[in-house]
């Protein structure tokens, strides 16, 4: 088991205008060793822009801790206000633009990787023996 506290270091992102976006990984794929690709904690300073980019093989759940952030998905979408005690699923392949409310946000962000087809499952097995056939 890995504990994460909240003295452990942390990614910080910075805006044009000084908006911070601050990442602390709480735990990836390799520990959890499961469909889980990574448990991450954001801290979003008021106004902070950040996209959460989205993959074609991955889910992701967004729980609001505290403070409040405006959600959009695709131009032209309409917009979401999530608050405090908000839980957010992003489909697969669905980038989520976040932007902070004036006093900020706080989330977890949980990214699982989503079922596969059955034939997909098949086919990744087949991809996996052929490589580790092929090894030198």
């Amino acid at each position: 088991m890995i504990v994460t506290t909240d003295t452990g270091s942390a990614m910080v992102l910075l805006g044009p205008n000084g908006e911070r976006v601050r990442i602390r990984s709480l735990a990836r794929r390799t520990v959890l060793t499961s469909a889980c690709e990574s448990f991450d904690h954001l801290r979003l300073s008021p106004r902070a822009h950040h996209v959460l980019p989205g993959r074609p093989d991955a889910e992701t759940v967004l729980h609001v801790l505290r403070g409040a952030a405006v959600v959009g998905r695709l131009p032209g979408e309409p917009d979401h206000l999530a608050s405090d005690g908000d839980l957010l699923l992003a489909r697969r392949g669905h980038a989520l633009h976040l932007e902070a409310g004036p006093l900020g946000a706080e989330l977890l962000c949980l990214t699982l990787t989503a079922p596969l087809h059955r034939a997909g499952t098949r086919a990744a097995l087949a991809r996996r023996r052929a490589e580790r056939r092929n090894r030198p």
